[in-house]
């Protein structure tokens, strides 16, 4: 969640220094001040733009892990909770 807020704060910034550039035929770059949408060419981004983006959109190995254990954990809780309710219904019919 922080992440995205990080993100979602970069993208809303009014100091945003990204910029659209147009290739040109000598290899240089032309800058405008078109917007993300209106570029036809490339839109470079400040390297703190970059990071913040990257840190949104990246999986590490925690995040697999506490997915994992999520899914894991839900399984084996259900199956137990399978388990007493067979348990509890096999009691009731004994009596």
């Amino acid at each position: 969640m922080k992440t995205f807020a990080v993100l979602l704060l970069a993208l809303i910034s009014p100091e945003l220094l990204a910029q659209c550039a147009h290739p040109q035929q000598d290899g240089t770059f032309i800058f405008t001040a078109d917007t993300a949408a209106q570029c036809a060419g490339y839109w470079f981004v400040t390297a703190s733009e970059y990071n913040a983006y990257l840190s949104a959109v990246e999986i590490t190995v925690a995040d697999v892990t506490v997915a994992f254990m999520w899914g894991m954990g839900t399984v084996v809780f259900f199956s137990f909770l399978a388990f007493k309710v067979r348990l509890g219904t096999t009691i009731v019919r004994k009596i």
